[in-house]
């Protein structure tokens, strides 16, 4: 079985790093998804020059995330195979009207709502990858939390 894992992260977010960018954190995260956030994913794609997003079904979508000074990265793999890309998108962080960090039901998860103007996504994040190898990913989750924060 394939787990997200530490070569993947780094190349799938790599490949959408803008020139002159460098990251400031890179994680793993689930996007807490409804019609509406397919509907902002696919959205929000198409502004930024990405192709619609064509996520199937509706339900939780794998990702790694990746901060630059001026851009949010995600790439969104497939929940089956999840070394097989779904989408790509690098959204300025000024397109973030407001972030909202809260503490998950489990202890060492963090929920954080990111809104673009009246639009909304839900990113669930866990401080630890377990069956991956994942490294950093309980500072990486800290870091985002804290750069998030700030926006909006």
């Amino acid at each position: 079985m394939l787990t997200m894992n530490e070569k993947d992260k780094n190349e799938m977010l790599e490949a959408i790093l803008n020139e002159n960018e460098a990251y400031q954190c890179k994680l793993w995260a689930v996007i807490m998804a409804g019609a509406d956030t397919y509907a902002l994913i696919g959205g929000l794609s198409t502004l930024t020059g990405g192709a619609a997003a064509a996520l199937g079904a509706l339900s939780n979508a794998y990702c790694y995330l990746g901060v630059t000074e001026q851009h949010l990265n995600m790439v969104i793999v497939n929940s089956v195979n999840v070394s097989k890309i779904e989408n790509r998108l690098s959204l300025p962080l000024s397109s973030i009207t407001k972030a909202e960090v809260k503490g998950g039901l489990l202890p060492g998860r963090k929920v954080v709502m990111l809104h673009f103007g009246k639009e909304k996504m839900k990113i669930s994040l866990m401080n630890n990858a377990i069956g991956s190898d994942i490294q950093g990913q309980k500072e990486n989750v800290e870091m985002f939390c804290q750069i998030v924060s700030k926006l909006g």
